[in-house]
């Protein structure tokens, strides 16, 4: 019997995992419009979970930084002085966190994958008429191009996103060594819904960015961020240095429209799956990846929008719920609460495990009657619980 031929679509890290986990069953190619020796890459480079990427866990390999977990620091606002006292500072804590260079995890994990038999084409930018020669060429094609998709770049029809996150980031050098802390990165929440860090990759090198998740956006991002930096006495990058993002406000788009056509399926950003409350994506893009992978080698494909969004529904909700905290109450010291409450767990549960987030949140009888008493968070609950988002109800 014949292996099935497919196209992989994008060369980051939800288009690596998908080329790795089908080149078991298929014939694999894979179109990257960079090249992989010329790719900057500052986004993403906190990985929650590094067991998904199947590479040695060396620097060689891109893996700087082994971290031990991300400390949670909340102030007022932004009208401070550098070295004023934070709210509220807790831990959460990774079992197996690092901060990588991503552009060199990318660059290796492709190169493994040339060296297995994935043909990996890097400069091919894929064009509207090259696209739908590649739908009609191969049994299927994965998208993995970012928000919006070329497939929906392609139909004309980019609206079906709603929402996204901004974020801009750079490396910078400084002299961290002093710090005992450069293994324990730093998010800063200051006022704003959005948040400031410094995921340190060495004593000497750290990666310092900024993203907003409201509807209010700056004038001037770079200032923003400058600002940010000093107020956290941390180096300030150069402004040609500084990599601007846009990333999904999972759900972004309809579940249902993850396939949009029988031979095409969407992962990763494309598929609008990152964490609506703080921007992660990484995992869950590799997650995505994997899953479709695992469905195509059973033959059970159609199953992959209903599976790709159950998957990913408490996350959702959960980040749904603490963003309405953030927005509804515009409080920082009820976000401070809600930070202390969380002390102690990991990512990973504070990311997809509901239930042990709102745990601790019940223990603390004066945050839910804060936060109870308010309509605007209770409809928010009521929208997350019944699958309602920006794009209307799902049914899948």
């Amino acid at each position: 019997m014949s292996r099935p031929r497919i196209a992989v679509l994008g060369g980051a890290v939800a288009g690596l995992a998908a080329a790795e986990r089908c080149r078991s069953f298929a014939d694999v190619d894979l179109f990257e419009r960079q090249s992989y020796d010329d790719k900057r890459v500052n986004c993403g480079e906190a990985i929650n979970d590094v067991t998904l990427v199947p590479l040695a866990k060396t620097p060689e390999n891109g893996f700087v930084n082994r971290v031990d977990g991300f400390d949670i620091e909340v102030y007022a606002s932004t009208d401070r002085p550098p070295g004023s006292p934070a709210l509220r500072v807790s831990r959460l804590g990774v079992e197996h966190g690092y901060i990588t260079d991503r552009n060199v995890l990318e660059r290796r994990w492709a190169e493994r994958l040339a060296d297995r038999g994935v043909g990996v084409h890097e400069g091919a930018n894929v064009t509207k008429s090259r696209y739908r020669e590649l739908v009609a060429d191969y049994d299927y094609v994965i998208d993995a191009t970012g928000q919006p998709a070329l497939s929906w770049k392609v139909a004309g029809e980019t609206d079906r996103y709603t929402g996204d996150l901004v974020a801009l980031n750079a490396d910078v050098r400084g002299d961290f060594a002093d710090r005992d802390r450069y293994r324990v990165p730093r998010v800063t929440f200051e006022g704003y819904v959005g948040y400031w860090w410094c995921f340190y990759k060495g004593p000497d090198r750290a990666n310092v960015g900024i993203g907003w998740a409201g509807d209010e956006r700056p004038d001037d991002y770079v200032a923003e961020l400058h600002a940010a930096c000093d107020r956290a006495d941390a180096p300030r990058p150069d402004r040609e240095a500084i990599e601007f993002y846009t990333i999904p406000q999972g759900p972004s788009i309809d579940p249902r429209d993850v396939r949009p056509a029988s031979n095409v399926f969407l992962v990763g950003d494309a598929a609008g799956i990152a964490n609506r409350y703080q921007g992660e994506g990484i995992c869950q893009a590799i997650r995505s990846s994997v899953l479709l992978g695992d469905l195509l080698d059973a033959g059970r494909e159609a199953e992959y929008p209903r599976r790709l969004y159950r998957s990913m529904r408490g996350e959702y909700r959960l980040a749904a719920l603490m963003r309405g905290i953030w927005e509804t109450t515009g409080s920082p010291e009820v976000v401070a609460e809600v930070v202390a409450a969380v002390d102690g767990l990991t990512v990973e549960e504070v990311t997809r495990e509901p239930w042990a987030v709102l745990g601790r949140i019940a223990r603390r009888p004066g945050l839910v009657a804060t936060v109870a008493r308010r309509p605007a968070m209770l409809r928010r609950v009521v929208d997350a619980y019944a699958d309602r988002w920006e794009y209307g109800e799902t049914a899948v």
